[in-house]
C-alpha cells in the first residue's frame, strides 16, 4: 500500500519547502529587523541624541507579526489545479471563429 504525503496517522520524514515554518519565519525575521533597525535609526533624530530602541522593537514587532500573519494568509489560499486541467478536458473554443447567433425577428 503507498502512502501519500499528509495522510494522518502515517509518519512523514520528508515534508515539502511549502509545508515547512522556518521560511516564513526566516522572511519575517528578516522584516522585522530591517523595520526595526531602520525606525531605530531613523527615529533617533541625530548623532547627538540617543537611539530610540523602544520605537525600534515596537516596530520590529509590528512588522514580525504582519509579514508572519500575510505569508500564512497566503500560504492557507494557495491550492494547487488539479491534473484533469492541463489534459484538454473541456470546451476549447477559439475567438477567431465565434459561435454563430440566432437570427431573432428584430
Amino acid at each position: 500500500m503507498s502512502t501519500q504525503a499528509g495522510e494522518p496517522g502515517q509518519n512523514n520524514n520528508k515534508r515539502n519547502w511549502k509545508q515547512t515554518v522556518k521560511v516564513p519565519l526566516l522572511f519575517s525575521l528578516i522584516l522585522g529587523l530591517i523595520a526595526g533597525v531602520v525606525s531605530t535609526i531613523a527615529s533617533t533624530g541625530g548623532s547627538e541624541n540617543p537611539l530610540r530602541l523602544d520605537i525600534g522593537l515596537t516596530m520590529f514587532g509590528i512588522a514580525f507579526v504582519g509579514s508572519l500573519l500575510l505569508i500564512s494568509l497566503m500560504i492557507m489560499a494557495a491550492k494547487e489545479n488539479p491534473e484533469d486541467l492541463g489534459q484538454g478536458s473541456g470546451v476549447n473554443r477559439v475567438s477567431a471563429r465565434p459561435p454563430k447567433r440566432k437570427q431573432t425577428g428584430h
